[in-house]
């Protein structure tokens, strides 16, 4: 079977780290890159082994070689760029967060059911074994019944002279914590409870430049699930997440790109431990997607188009409509 060939749209540190996954796989590979300066993409190519590279998003989408498309350029782009690419008829992977805002969700979405285009978020979480294994023990009961999620994802990025440019600070390239580091825990849980949560309460607090630098997200289930969720540009904080049972718990190193899970019985007896021997996790995500384009399917199963449109719903409902604070169902 032949590899599936990447073009690659937008030439920053992320598109380096997924050309390098792209090298690194058995199911696909780069073929091409382009940026808006054709400067930038030919040296991009060149220091990534990319055979060819483009000074037009349009020009690498009308090269029929092509066949899927990796969007790694700023958050408020990739809706635009993403209906480019299902109207050359090229499947798509875009970096998280897909989507600023629900209305962008729905019609990109509705583009590419249209015309039958398989479209991911590439929120490689999801696909990597070790957090997989975690749902395989909660579903066995290892755990026992599950009571408590919580997970954190913080970074240190200050408003200064070397950082104020940053787009985390712009609100015109949709900055802020949630869109850029939010979007890992609150899918994080969705993913592991297979549903949306049915109370969602939340406290912003926001920069100078007017983007959100620290969100709380404090979720209930109807089941009785809490999860605690933090995410932050404005400090740094452990990511190990912590799944609590009535049994014992599963915690997960760096939960967002985790490795090794951990299986405890009561406060502190470990009797399990899954490592992945895979060092570059975004290989997991690139074998999904490969898997779902040769098979014919147009949506992946562990990232629902459902789930990528709801963060976008609820992150527009706390960014532009409040503190986020409102009811929700959960069911998909």
């Amino acid at each position: 079977m032949s590899k599936l060939r990447f073009g690659i749209i937008g030439c920053g540190n992320i598109a380096r780290r997924f050309t390098n996954a792209l090298h690194q796989s058995d199911v696909a590979e780069p073929l091409a890159c382009a940026s808006r300066d054709a400067a930038k993409a030919e040296a991009f190519a060149k220091d990534n082994g990319i055979p060819k590279s483009y000074g037009s998003y349009q020009v690498l989408l009308d090269d029929d070689q092509i066949q899927a498309v990796y969007i790694a350029t700023v958050h408020n782009t990739h809706a635009d760029i993403a209906k480019q690419c299902i109207l050359a008829g090229k499947a798509v992977i875009c970096e998280k967060p897909f989507f600023i805002n629900k209305k962008e969700a729905e019609e990109t979405i509705a583009l590419a059911r249209e015309k039958n285009v398989l479209i991911m978020e590439g929120f490689w979480t999801r696909t990597m074994p070790a957090y997989l294994k975690a749902k395989q023990w909660i579903k066995e009961g290892k755990i026992g019944d599950l009571h408590l999620i919580r997970a954190s994802f913080c970074f240190n990025m200050p408003y200064n002279e070397q950082f104020k440019n940053s787009r985390i600070w712009n609100p015109a390239t949709a900055g802020g914590a949630l869109l850029d580091a939010g979007v890992y825990p609150y899918e994080y849980v969705t993913g592991i409870m297979d549903g949306y949560p049915d109370e969602l309460k939340t406290i912003v607090q926001r920069a100078e430049t007017g983007v959100d630098a620290t969100v709380t997200l404090s979720m209930r289930y109807a089941n009785g699930v809490v999860a605690d969720c933090l995410t932050s540009v404005a400090g740094w904080m452990d990511s190990t997440a912590i799944l609590s049972g009535t049994k014992g718990y599963i915690k997960q190193y760096y939960f967002l790109g985790c490795r090794k899970t951990e299986l405890y019985q009561g406060r502190d007896e470990l009797v399990e431990t899954y490592e992945d021997p895979v060092e570059e996790g975004f290989v997991h995500e690139i074998a999904h997607f490969a898997d779902l384009y040769q098979a014919g399917k147009t949506e992946s199963d562990l990232i629902p188009l459902a789930d990528t449109l709801n963060f976008a719903e609820v992150a527009e409902q706390i960014l532009y409509f409040g503190d986020g604070s409102k009811n929700r169902g959960s069911s998909k």
